[in-house]
């Protein structure tokens, strides 16, 4: 199971959007493991930036002001899910987390399958 997040934000909300996927990433390091230890399991978690091209084939003509970010997190067992959201649900800056996604997300998967894998 996966959460798959693309966001789309103006470049002068990139620092507030970039320290709330900090925190995040911070959580998600004390929550979460890619090995067996008790924490929540995961096979991948990353997160990914870039500048918006206008055109993605002829970058030539430059970038639209806005930075892109992809939150990618993998769950090795179907339930992971479940016990990530359960976890979520008692971090501190779950709210803030939750509205930054809803206000720049232009693409939510959540529960999604992973169809493809090269793991």
């Amino acid at each position: 199971m996966t959460f798959n997040f693309a966001l789309s934000v103006p470049a002068d909300k990139a620092a507030e959007v970039e320290a709330m996927i900090a925190t995040h990433a911070q959580w998600m390091r004390e929550t979460h493991s890619l090995e067996a230890d008790g924490k929540i399991h995961l096979v991948d978690y990353h997160v990914a930036k870039s500048e918006e091209l206008k055109n993605l084939l002829d970058p030539t003509e430059g970038t639209t002001g806005n930075i892109l970010y992809s939150i990618n997190e993998v769950y090795v067992q179907p339930d992971g899910i479940d016990q990530h959201m359960a976890q979520g649900m008692q971090w501190e800056h779950f709210e803030a987390f939750a509205g930054t996604i809803m206000q720049y997300g232009k693409v939510l998967i959540g529960g999604g399958t992973v169809i493809h894998s090269m793991t």
